[in-house]
């Protein structure tokens, strides 16, 4: 290829980009969470635990995947749990249920007797926030780090 071509072969490629990161008309907004349930949780230890969870998505775009995922779980806006995933493939274009593996830790300031006041029905999930963190990329590597921030769990729960 002559080097006088390079930048036309820049500007095909960048704007073939632009439609995979449109997804021919739709965007990020448009993936829809269609399930949630926590299948187990066990703990390791004194202060960790490991979860796995199922996340329904509806992707009508390209796949991506998330790395780097990080999970902190509020209760009485007090951090009390974080969770860490390494990697999640999301397939483009589909509907689709996924397990994600959580390795998780209480946090060292909080009280782990105050989690069983949820088992005990003296406390309830209104008290529990999450804020999850995690880079977004598409399988080439381009990718943008996201965060959501005071998820009410009760909401999330009641509302899947």
């Amino acid at each position: 290829m002559k080097m006088k071509n390079r930048p036309i072969v820049y500007v095909i490629l960048l704007c073939c980009l632009s439609l995979l990161l449109s997804g021919c008309g739709k965007g990020a907004k448009d993936i829809k969470v269609t399930g949630f349930r926590l299948v187990s949780i066990t703990p390791e230890g004194m202060s960790g635990l490991t979860a796995l969870v199922e996340i329904g998505l509806d992707n009508p775009i390209v796949g991506f995947e998330l790395t780097d995922v990080s999970i902190t779980v509020d209760m009485h806006e007090q951090p009390a749990v974080v969770f860490e995933a390494d990697q999640l493939m999301v397939e483009g274009h589909c509907a689709k249920t996924y397990s994600l593996p959580l390795k998780g830790r209480i946090v060292d300031t909080f009280n782990p007797f105050q989690l069983l006041k949820l088992f005990s029905n003296e406390d309830s999930l209104d008290n529990l926030k999450a804020s999850a963190r995690a880079r977004v990329a598409l399988r080439g590597g381009i990718g943008k780090n996201i965060e959501i921030k005071d998820i009410p769990l009760k909401d999330l729960i009641d509302n899947l």
